[in-house]
């Protein structure tokens, strides 16, 4: 197999998907609707489990505020609406082991349950989840999420798992990764708003090295960095900015971006830029946070996941009065303005146990409670509350939210990310990096991103 690009065919599963999709029934549509009085359950009660905390959060909201107040009456107006009732149980550590432990010893303690997807994807390879496209009108994706999101809950020809995606707050703490940026010392050295460069698409790597230089100095008697990040996430938003992605079907084939002559490129310029070129512009970081140091002012940019933006009060949006949120800069090959993100593990995965009581009450109860609220009933409404209450500027928001829509699953519990991180482990050259993980890339593509993509093209024909 040629060393230079990896292409694995898919020729097989497209046939098979196109061939299957000319024979298969309609989509089913669930009986039960939100808007309808027809939903009579009975009184079934389905059992959420939530891997928050009772008391600090509701369905995801941060506990009194008016978000989770609002969910927990949509609680109850399911439970009216569908005559049925919701026990909610909350448990930080131990939702997905139940989830497990409840499929192995036949006594399932949830009808519905929402985990971190990092850990989740292993389940729904095992078949403990319950497959969803012929249970929710999954085609819906400003409700469940897009397919770009929901990859990792892609499996064996069905979507496992969904997230709220047209509720405020919750949508936002998925991806990676963005910069966050101290607009007041931008202000402070004379320097435009460099969210003028991503309106103009102008935010490009070389730019993105001028402000490297122009960020850092000497504050008397300390150094203020331009920017502080974790290096595996820095190589790999080099390699995503350049205008390739990890993994992607193109032509009816699987093509790992590692192997192109683009892909190389981008892994190169970020390990000069930080190995030679660059490297005193660089804050040292040796794990993956940092949230605290740039809140200190010690950086004037941040590379950061979404999560510790706004997840809770000890992170940046409520303790800085002044930060923008910018994509990565683009590379020469990329597409302007199309910024993908990326993320390791999807937040409020939630899916429905593979063997809970009644998996159509469970769907339609899921169904009911995640339309969206009638205070944010389209994008827009939530880009303007999230802009009142979270961000400081409404192209922050914008950022954001595309982010999350072009997000792209890294692979990374499977090793995909091996080549990025060892970018700078070493001084090898990158083809030296990536032919000492050939075979590694070989296996993590025929026995997991292949199948993903069977599953992609089967639920969404693409």
């Amino acid at each position: 197999m040629p060393k230079l690009i990896r292409i694995f065919a898919l020729l097989f599963v497209l046939v098979f998907v196109f061939s299957s999709c000319q024979s298969e029934t309609s989509e089913v549509v669930p009986e039960y609707g939100f808007d309808t009085q027809e939903g009579d359950l009975g009184g079934y009660t389905a059992v959420f489990g939530w891997s928050g905390t009772a008391g600090e959060s509701v369905l995801g909201f941060v506990a009194d505020t008016a978000n989770a107040d609002i969910a927990m009456w949509r609680v109850k107006d399911v439970e009216n609406s569908l005559n049925c009732k919701i026990d909610i149980h909350y448990d930080p550590d131990n939702i997905i082991g139940m989830l497990r432990a409840g499929v192995m010893s036949g006594v399932q303690p949830f009808d519905i349950m929402e985990g971190d997807g990092y850990h989740l994807v292993s389940d729904v390879r095992a078949g403990y989840l319950v497959g969803l496209k012929d249970l929710l009108d999954i085609q819906n994706t400003d409700k469940w999420g897009t397919p770009n999101m929901l990859q990792s809950m892609l499996w064996n020809d069905d979507v496992y798992g969904v997230v709220p995606f047209a509720w405020p707050e919750l949508v936002f703490r998925t991806p990676g990764h963005l910069l966050a940026v101290n607009e007041n010392i931008i202000a402070s050295l004379a320097q435009p708003d460099p969210r003028e460069f991503v309106e103009n698409n102008t935010w490009t790597w070389d730019l993105f090295e001028e402000k490297l230089e122009e960020y850092t100095y000497d504050a008397g008697g300390y150094t203020v960095y331009a920017l502080r990040c974790h290096l595996p996430y820095y190589s790999i938003n080099f390699f995503l900015s350049s205008g390739v992605a990890l993994s992607t079907i193109e032509l009816g084939q699987v093509v790992c971006g590692l192997y192109t002559d683009i892909g190389r490129e981008a892994m190169q310029r970020a390990q000069e830029t930080y190995q030679v070129t660059h490297r005193h512009c660089f804050h040292p970081q040796t794990d993956s946070t940092g949230h605290d140091e740039f809140i200190g002012g010690e950086a004037v940019m941040y590379l950061t996941w979404t999560y510790e933006l706004t997840s809770d009060t000890t992170y940046i949006m409520y303790n800085m009065d002044n930060v923008g949120v910018l994509p990565f800069p683009q590379g020469p090959h990329a597409t302007p303005g199309k910024y993908l993100s990326y993320h390791e593990g999807l937040a409020f995965a939630t899916g429905i146990p593979a063997n809970a009581a009644d998996p159509e009450a469970s769907a339609a109860i899921l169904s009911a409670l995640y339309e969206p609220f009638d205070e944010y009933k389209t994008k827009d409404d939530i880009i303007e509350y999230m802009t009142k209450q979270v961000f400081h500027d409404r192209r922050d928001t914008e950022v954001i939210l595309a982010s999350v829509r072009d997000t792209e699953y890294g692979f990374f519990k499977e090793g995909a990310r091996k080549a990025l991180e060892n970018v700078f482990n070493t001084h090898d050259s990158i083809q030296q990096i990536l032919d000492s993980l050939d075979d590694a890339y070989d296996k993590i593509v025929e026995e997991y991103m292949m199948p993903h993509y069977q599953a992609r093209l089967a639920v969404y024909g693409e």
